[in-house]
């Protein structure tokens, strides 16, 4: 019969994690399956589109608040935060990023949110969050356009 120490506890789940699975399970393995939207930055129409967008609302957003409010440049900045969330249990591959990393990057770098953001301002006319829904999606569009996409599940670049 194997022994216990009573001072031994489980480790405790990290809160971003149990976050992240419960909004998004872990998909069975695929990792050599491309995202539907992987035209945005694989083909080079969709990265002209990609470009136009982006330059498109960060002028736009820059354009309505300006370029001294802080939503304006948090907005901008925030997605990549997801690089450096897990930063030191990154994969073996230059630029490959840790699964719960890159589940949080592509959460962040999904086009849905900044247009959820942007309809949740225009709505309550609420311009600090139109203004920092459209430079959040200035960001993904601009990413795009550079041939950033989304990652593969286990943290490589598609």
């Amino acid at each position: 019969m194997p022994e216990y120490s009573a001072t031994r506890t489980a480790p405790r789940p990290d809160p971003v994690d149990r976050l992240l699975d419960e909004a998004f399970p872990p998909a069975a393995p695929a990792p050599d399956r491309l995202p539907w939207d992987s035209w945005t930055w694989r083909h080079p129409v969709g990265r002209v589109l990609s470009a136009g967008l982006g330059l498109g609302a960060l002028a736009l957003g820059a354009a309505l608040g300006g370029l001294t409010t802080w939503t304006y440049w948090v907005a901008l900045l925030a997605p990549d935060t997801a690089l450096f969330y897990d930063l030191a249990n990154a994969g073996p591959e230059m630029g490959q990023l840790s699964p719960k990393a890159a589940r949080l990057y592509n959460l962040l770098h999904h086009p849905a949110l900044p247009a959820a953001v942007i309809t949740l301002g225009v709505t309550t006319f609420g311009q600090p969050l139109v203004v920092g829904g459209l430079a959040w999606l200035a960001h993904v569009a601009l990413d795009r356009s550079f041939g950033y996409g989304k990652r593969l599940p286990d943290g490589r670049r598609c």
